[in-house]
């Protein structure tokens, strides 16, 4: 490993590549246990040349103990296998709840200091602050019955309230936000090997998804300088999350990345309000659905005599997520970090600058980890094959169900990577699958399908991971859903569920006061509003169809100079 030079001119093979993690609120910090629990994390820094960077940042840090856990565990490893632990760097950070009269003093600060942070403008006479001095503030303790936890509403932080307290803790209080961050990019920048950057958060909810769109922008476009790609990985919620996580939350949250991640919506937003809001997803994003993973593990369990419903569901889930969060991590990790950055490519991110064309609204990329078996379920081992494989045929089938996109969405381009033991995936189960995912591909030429077929170790489970390009946000059945309970609120509740932009006097999922045409409801008098149409932030304006549309469109003048061969 440490002899493989940084390029194979030869084969074309590009260098290992070291994967880092910033991890928000409870779904962050259990991403980073997943990448601590694979061996392929520590097969990477055995080179010499390679670190791994881990931070984790939530409120209070009842959701970090086990991360932490993980990652004396994990130091422990690299010790047996005398690797030297300065490598890797692994820190977490709780955010205390400061007291409402705090928090109201912090809020009315912003001006000062996003003055300091970006001297470009006089931010006062838009600023209003997004919370009354008198909120009620969560507790940020948790409610456990035995190990398991069981999420309480009084337990959630709105969107609006952890960005007051993510904005508390890294302009006005003591700097070890702020310490942290700076430490996490210097690790990051010591690396001597091409580095990755994860930041991992949970769509639904409202701790990762409040805080995610200022720390993302202070990493990415401050401390990184837009040096390292840096991915959004966000998970999406399934239908065994709590109301709260899966409701009007999640249309907010999707429409304030969507703004980020669509190169013409966020040349609307740093064309007025400076570089500092440019997109912090340099590398791409990544939506990963749960929903087939949860069906397929609850669907057929039953509650086991003396085990309350609601510890059985939060069981079920807990699986869930971590399966998931396995699985994905597993695979980013696969071939020394190479194949994430393969993997991002088709979507135009990890490219040559020169190959690169902008997908437009089509710039959601979907992760799907399906699982098409589950140990106990159905089938038992040493039954015959041909139950196992009509089983995981009906799974396969169920695809469509669960995939997270409406029906109808087409694209030009899907992977679909399964992990199966060597006896259980056959050709017949290969051609379903290729038959399965074939609905969502262009006709002919046009629709590419890449499969491959790994070993894995459990007799037991099958899934496949399936990723698919050229997705915009109204593709997304959560968005759709979430629109409805957004819109079923009283007017007054929606603030709550906002996050980017706040800071600036609007309330993007708004409609604009004065320019009914425009999104972004402005909460003081001087707010500028955005010249984004409030059609396109409903995701009711027309759109390409597909991503060959949007790059047909954005080539068809340089196809005229293009000069024909005999």
């Amino acid at each position: 490993m440490s002899g493989l030079s940084l390029y194979h001119s030869a084969t074309g093979k590009q260098a290992p590549h070291c994967i880092h993690a910033v991890g928000i609120g409870k779904t962050g910090a259990q991403m980073i246990d997943a990448l601590m629990r694979t061996g392929e994390l520590e097969d990477m820094l055995d080179d010499p040349r390679a670190r791994f960077t881990a931070l984790a940042v939530d409120i209070g840090d009842a959701d970090m103990r086990q991360m932490r856990q993980y990652g004396d565990s994990f130091l422990d490893r690299l010790r047996e296998r005398e690797i030297p632990t300065d490598r890797a760097q692994i820190r977490s950070v709780d955010l205390p709840v400061p007291g409402a009269d705090e928090l109201s003093r912090s809020l009315e600060r912003y001006p000062e200091w996003l003055a300091e942070e970006y001297p470009r403008f006089d931010y006062r006479p838009a600023f209003v602050p997004w919370l009354p001095p008198n909120v009620t503030l969560p507790t940020a303790d948790k409610n456990y019955v035995g190990q398991l936890e069981q999420p309480a509403q009084e337990e959630h932080f709105p969107r609006a309230v952890a960005k007051a307290i993510y904005g508390h803790a890294y302009y006005g209080s003591d700097g070890t936000l702020r310490k942290e961050l700076d430490d996490f990019a210097r690790s990051v920048d010591q690396t001597r090997l091409p580095s990755i950057v994860l930041v991992f958060f949970g769509i639904g909810g409202g701790t990762g998804s409040g805080m995610v769109v200022d720390l993302a922008r202070h990493l990415t476009n401050v401390r990184l300088g837009r040096r390292v790609p840096v991915v959004g990985v966000g998970s999406l919620p399934c239908s065994g999350d709590p109301e709260y996580q899966r409701g009007a939350s999640v249309y907010a949250t999707l429409n304030d990345l969507d703004c980020m991640l669509d190169e013409t919506k966020n040349a609307a937003i740093t064309s007025v309000w400076g570089d500092l809001y440019k997109n912090p997803f340099n590398g791409g994003f990544l939506a990963l659905p749960q929903e087939q993973s949860w069906e397929r593990l609850h669907r057929y369990t039953t509650i086991t005599k003396g085990v309350l419903p609601e510890v059985r569901h939060y069981q079920a889930l807990h699986v869930t997520n971590k399966f998931v969060d396995d699985s994905f991590c597993r695979y980013v990790l696969n071939d020394y970090g190479r194949e994430l950055f393969r993997v991002l490519r088709p979507s135009g991110y990890t490219g040559a600058p020169h190959e690169r064309i902008s997908p437009g609204a089509r710039t959601w990329t979907l992760f799907n980890v399906a699982k098409l078996t589950h140990p106990g379920v159905q089938v038992l081992p040493g039954e015959p094959m041909s139950k196992w494989r009509d089983m995981i045929g009906t799974w396969v089938g169920y695809l469509p169900k669960w995939m997270g996109v409406r029906e109808g969405f087409k694209t030009d381009y899907i992977e679909a990577h399964t992990f199966s033991a060597r006896s259980r995936w056959n050709d017949r189960l290969q051609k379903k699958l290729e038959e399965t995912l074939s609905r969502y591909l262009l006709p002919g030429d046009d629709g590419t399908l890449r499969t491959s077929v790994g070993e894995f170790f459990d007799e037991l489970t099958v899934y496949t991971n399936i990723i698919m390009t050229g997705v915009a946000r109204p593709d997304l059945v959560a968005f759709q859903e979430s629109r409805a309970i957004y819109d079923a609120l009283p007017e007054q509740d929606r603030l709550a569920h906002h996050s980017f932009l706040l800071e600036l006097g609007i309330a993007l999922s708004e409609r604009n006061q004065e320019f009914g045409d425009y999104a972004g409801k402005a909460l003081g008098e001087g707010a500028v509003p955005t010249t984004i149409s409030y059609d396109d932030i409903r995701g009711e304006a027309a759109l390409p169809s597909t991503g060959v549309e949007i790059q047909t469109a954005n080539i068809s003048a340089a196809v005229t100079t293009v000069v024909p061969t005999p």
